[in-house]
């Protein structure tokens, strides 16, 4: 019997995603502290979408937004938060807006 048998199937979504973010904080560390810039409401609106897992052009849909405006203002949150990744952009932002 192999131990892949024995051991079962665990997937990112069985964990709440406070406990994905601080294990993928564990292995990672930010650019610049969270606090270095203040975002704009736009800003954390798209994040909050961003970390449910929308999409780009579904978030620029609900938000009536172009596609082009909501990827600069990814960029921006990313850049403004410190972050390496969208991911960890998103686990940041929930951590400072809940």
């Amino acid at each position: 019997m192999s131990v892949y048998q024995a051991v079962p199937a665990v997937r990112r979504e069985d964990f709440a995603p406070e406990v994905v973010c601080e294990i993928y904080e564990l292995g990672s560390r930010r650019r610049t502290p969270a606090a270095a810039k203040e975002l704009t409401s736009r800003q954390v609106t798209i994040g909050r979408l961003m970390a449910t897992g929308a999409k780009d052009a579904a978030i620029a849909r609900q938000l009536g937004l172009s596609l082009r405006t909501v990827r600069a203002e990814i960029s921006a949150l990313i850049e403004g938060l410190g972050a390496r990744s969208r991911f960890q952009a998103g686990c940041l932002l929930v951590r400072r807006f809940g």
